[in-house]
């Protein structure tokens, strides 16, 4: 048990003051050898469960995820017969909160490794595997945990109004990008900042901005050190993480808009 603390601890240590050494293969690592190899995925999955159990844990055990007057998976009430009871919608809850770090988790790591791969600085698989299931892991994590905490605490309307206007206005930028006449849910916000912002608010955005300064370092780290990439693969990796939530609006505008017969092609 103090094993698994003190790992803990310095993983929290590394991710805050050390990101290299948490993005950053060990010695000897996957490279040598195919059992090398197998070990080093095996470690990685471990690491990424664990993770992400830690991430979707409190969340859906403070209610976030699915709520008592929403229905489960019909997949997963399959497994029982009669009325789902608290133990299964909380593991839906579960499963759905650990989905969107899974996806984007999954994103990350094709689209970097492809930008490494057509660069021909990749040095395997599983050294970009290494940089980006520690990244998301703990950095997208904390995003993502900040974000709920905005949806739902008190004290940080106007906060949570600021993250759900960035939000807003992006996607009717990337309608406008389309000349789409497709029609959003939500109008569009009229300026960006609402108000001032409470202490607490404040707190939470700087953490939100910092996690995600740490976020794109990390993996331009994880580029650089893992494949001995220069600066500018550094860089593309970034920029193509950045294009993945752009290229997946822009393509659900455009196939809304298909459907609804009014996009002209």
């Amino acid at each position: 048990m103090a094993f698994v603390i003190g790992n803990i601890v310095k993983g929290l240590y590394n991710a805050v003051f050390r990101p290299a050494a948490l993005v950053t293969v060990p010695t000897g690592g996957p490279d040598r050898s195919l059992p090398a190899k197998v070990d080093q995925a095996f470690r990685l999955g471990i690491v990424y469960l664990v993770n992400l159990t830690l991430y979707a844990g409190p969340l859906t055990v403070a209610g976030i995820g699915i709520g008592s007057g929403q229905s489960i998976p019909p997949w997963l009430a399959g497994f029982t017969g009669t009325e789902p009871g608290a133990l299964l919608r909380f593991l839906a809850g579960f499963v759905q909160n650990s989905l969107y770090l899974l996806g984007i988790t999954v994103a990350t790591l094709v689209g970097a490794h492809i930008a490494l791969v057509i660069t021909l600085q990749s040095k395997g698989f599983l050294r970009t595997a290494h940089s980006v299931v520690y990244s998301t892991s703990i950095y997208l994590a904390g995003i993502f945990t900040v974000v709920w905490y905005l949806t739902s605490a008190e004290g940080v309307a106007t906060a949570r109004e600021f993250v759900i206007n960035v939000q807003v206005a992006f996607i009717y930028r990337m309608i406008d990008l389309t000349e789409s006449d497709l029609v959003f849910g939500i109008d569009r916000p009229d300026v960006i900042v609402p108000g001032e912002f409470s202490t607490t608010g404040e707190y939470a955005i700087i953490v939100l901005a910092l996690l995600l300064v740490y976020y794109f370092y990390s993996l331009y780290l994880g580029t650089r050190l893992n494949h001995d990439a220069g600066r500018f693969e550094g860089v593309l990796v970034v920029l193509i993480v950045i294009l993945l939530p752009i290229t997946y609006v822009i393509g659900s505008i455009i196939l809304a808009t298909i459907q609804s017969g009014s996009f002209g092609i």
